[in-house]
């Protein structure tokens, strides 16, 4: 009796287990349906976005029409002084003649020289958009043309920016892959979300076999979102050297952040620094400071080897 009870609660509690991890197991596809229901509107939302193509915001456009407004003017250029040559003329003409050489071409000559302020304004309006659109690419690196293409392809006035954003905060993207990005010169969110996969592929040293595990479209769609919560859509960085400070003992992320903050990016910088400078920028609260003097040490040492490596080479 005492056997068949014990067997009847087993087989209770496992009936019991089993409710439970199905639904567990029912939560967890609830939760990947709604991740998976986010990740198509962001990336639906991306899509959009890349698709609102402003033809008037491209430069080469303004180019050409530049050019047609030009070709326009000259020849009502032409038509005008064909136009004053003809009045001219008339002139020496029997006042009769000239009565009525008047009465004829006054209106063709009003209506082109109206012509001629229209087509003049107008080419003005176009070269001014002309000229700010390449006084906007020339304030670029040439390295970054392609960013600010997109920008300009999307309505979004681009942005240069002096320090990179932490973009170990992205999906999918860790300590290492940040500075893979940063030695590429890709520095902020907004880059991040408008790079193809092959490019992602190959900034990232990804085999083939590793990259077809990449959710590349995660990691776009989450570098997108962190760009529109921190409002630099747009944001471009300048692409200055940055060093992996994780390399040097006692550097972590947080204080590795707050350096790079404060415009200490290199190990050459931070061999520069003084205690005190390195002391206010990180702005530590541990009750035992950190070893800034070691760090300075360390910096000097990975200086100093990576500048005699480039000497051999």
């Amino acid at each position: 009796m005492i056997r068949k009870t014990l067997k009847l609660l087993a087989l209770t509690l496992a009936v019991g287990a089993l409710l439970a991890l199905i639904g567990l197991l029912k939560q967890k596809n609830r939760a990947l349906e709604d991740a998976q229901k986010r990740i198509a509107s962001i990336e639906q939302r991306m899509n959009k976005i890349m698709a609102s193509i402003s033809e008037e915001g491209r430069v080469a456009d303004l180019r050409n029409e530049l050019t047609q407004q030009r070709a326009e003017l000259e020849r009502l250029h032409t038509e005008l002084a064909a136009l004053h040559a003809r009045t001219a003329c008339s002139q020496v003409e029997p006042a009769i003649k000239q009565d009525v050489s008047s009465s004829s071409e006054a209106p063709a000559q009003t209506q082109a020289s109206e012509s001629y302020e229209d087509a003049a304004k107008t080419s003005e309006r176009i070269e001014q958009r002309a000229d700010a659109g390449l006084e906007m690419l020339s304030a670029f690196p040439a390295a970054k043309q392609r960013f600010v293409e997109c920008a300009v392809k999307a309505n979004i006035a681009p942005t240069l920016i002096e320090r990179p954003q932490t973009l170990s905060a992205i999906d999918g993207i860790g300590p290492i892959f940040e500075q893979r990005l940063y030695n590429a010169g890709i520095g902020t969110y907004w880059e991040v979300a408008t790079l193809d996969d092959e490019t992602l592929r190959r900034i990232l040293q990804l085999s083939k076999a590793r990259a077809a595990l990449v959710r590349f479209d995660t990691i776009r769609a989450s570098a997108q979102r962190l760009a529109e919560e921190t409002q630099t859509v747009g944001s471009i960085w300048n692409s200055e050297p940055v060093d992996d400070f994780d390399m040097i003992p006692g550097i972590g992320e947080v204080y590795k952040r707050r350096l790079y903050d404060a415009g200490i990016r290199t190990y050459a910088a931070l061999a520069n620094a003084t205690p005190e400078l390195l002391e206010q920028a990180c702005a530590s609260r541990s009750p035992v400071p950190p070893d800034y003097a070691g760090w300075i040490e360390a910096a000097r040492k990975l200086a100093t080897g990576r500048s005699g490596n480039e000497s051999n080479t």
